[in-house]
């Protein structure tokens, strides 16, 4: 692509009104004009996808996998330019980036491998005269609809297993990062994938989004993002003339808990780069620290030593943190620092604006942090820790478990019996140990609990096809 405007006419083909792709950390450098697709746009890619559906679903697994697996050769070559545009478009760091970049390519090859062996099973009968097998079937036209924050892997991580498995896509991607979707798009037209497989729109949820779910040709819809969306998104679902499978990723208030057995300087690098990465924008970031009152004091001062080292700015430059990835996210961070100041928490770090040309906050950083605060139970998405002390292990576990989300928890021990309690009483999807809350690898299952997901359908892993596929059971009789 010669340049990202090139890169946005030839893949985002709205003919609504158009929005301009604004670099965070510049306000004023403009990516990209988009333009948005009208109604009318949304039910021609739905008709599109179905018109290519039975041609994609006949391809036989391995040549569908082949595809995939070119696909992510060919986005490992161009890594680089990847990774670029994310941090230009999102605000993350290079490095960040480019580790989003290789778990993107990984998945493609991943899913294109599981292609070559998506099967049914075969059963003993009862009668003599009999055979049962099942086969898997793709489900038709699916929606993705995915978030800003990982702008490349989320979108991968939904439409690899929907392809191998035979489906056709609907993909509407977040916004504010059209362009990492148009990218994607490219690379799998270069890998042969027929035109019409995935189709891309673009524009606000509460415009199209609401029709897409709506729609009765879609047969599934999975979703990341709020957990007032997701819910939105349920209901629509339910009211619909047919029975549509729903996938829902969704908010969290993950919390790291700091165990009296904890090696503290592991646990400082934990809290500090699972609350401050990717500028506190992931659903399994840290927001809580729950620490054992024997080792408050000492954790506090290793805590705000190390956050003084953690350096701000575009993350195109040698930094640890990047801007907010727009205005509306980064007045609702500063919103949040105010209530909990108002609330009677105590600022110990941070708060303040570092740029007026970017979106540019310093991580920042409360104490006495009750669980009626709003800081305590509410999802901020932005690098805001709150930390609470906890008298013994079962006030902490209490604590972790005392909101309505359950995406992951960690803790920090070296004490067996407390690791042990604290992963069979905890309420979340993922429990890490002695690692920190962010991180996936995309080998294993992930889903949340509570208001964190549906929790019926995991993503990534293997157990990704199963949402993807339907088993039709065949009794063969002679």
């Amino acid at each position: 692509m010669k340049s990202y405007q090139e890169l946005a006419d030839k893949w985002i083909k709205g003919n609504g009104e158009e929005y301009l792709d604004i670099d965070p950390a510049d306000s004023s450098h403009v990516l990209a004009k988009i333009k948005i697709y009208t109604k009318d746009d949304v039910k021609a890619s739905i008709e599109k996808a179905m018109s290519k559906f039975e041609e994609w679903a006949k391809l036989p697994g391995p040549k569908r996998g082949a595809i995939l697996l070119k696909a992510g050769e060919l986005m490992e070559q161009e890594a680089q330019e990847f990774a670029l545009l994310m941090t230009l478009e999102e605000g993350k760091t290079l490095k960040d980036s480019m580790f989003e970049v290789i778990r993107s390519y990984n998945l493609l090859k991943f899913y294109g491998a599981l292609a070559f062996k998506i099967s049914g099973k075969t059963l003993p009968s009862a009668d003599m005269n009999t055979r049962i097998f099942t086969v898997k079937e793709p489900l038709g036209v699916v929606a993705a609809i995915t978030p800003w924050n990982f702008p490349l892997s989320i979108p991968i991580w939904k439409i690899a297993p929907a392809l191998a498995s035979g489906n056709t896509v609907v993909l509407k991607p977040a916004s504010k990062t059209p362009l990492m979707v148009a990218k994607l798009l490219d690379i799998l037209s270069r890998a042969a994938l027929p035109e019409g497989v995935v189709n891309l729109v673009v524009g606000k949820g509460s415009e199209i989004g609401d029709l897409i779910v709506s729609d009765d040709n879609i047969t599934a819809v999975s979703f990341t993002g709020s957990t007032e969306i997701g819910q939105r998104i349920y209901r629509l679902i339910g009211s619909k003339n047919r029975m549509t499978r729903i996938q829902l990723e969704l908010g969290g208030k993950n919390a790291l808990y700091v165990d009296k057995s904890a090696d503290l300087n592991l646990a400082t690098e934990l809290a500090v780069r699972g609350a401050f990465s990717l500028t506190g924008q992931s659903c399994t970031a840290t927001s809580r620290l729950i620490v054992h009152k024997a080792v408050y004091e000492e954790f506090r001062h290793k805590l705000l030593e190390r956050v003084k080292r953690w350096k701000v700015g575009p993350g195109t430059e040698d930094v640890d943190m990047g801007p907010v990835v727009d205005k509306s996210q980064f007045d609702k961070d500063l919103q949040y620092i105010e209530y909990g100041k108002s609330a009677g928490a105590k600022l110990i770090y941070g708060g303040n604006i570092l740029s007026e040309r970017g979106y540019f906050l310093e991580p920042t950083i409360f104490e006495n942090v009750t669980l009626d605060m709003r800081l305590f139970k509410e999802e901020i998405f932005g690098p805001v820790l709150s930390v609470t002390e906890a008298k013994d292990l079962d006030e902490a576990i209490r604590l972790v478990n005392a909101v309505d989300y359950g995406h992951t928890a960690g803790i920090v021990a070296t004490d067996v019996r407390a690791i042990n309690e604290f992963i069979s009483r905890v309420e979340a999807g993922v429990i890490k140990v002695n690692k920190p809350t962010i991180g996936l690898e995309l080998q294993a299952p992930f889903g949340g609990f509570k208001n964190s997901g549906a929790t019926t359908w995991k993503e990534m892993g293997e157990e990704a096809l199963e949402f993807y596929t339907r088993e039709k059971t065949i009794y063969e009789g002679w």
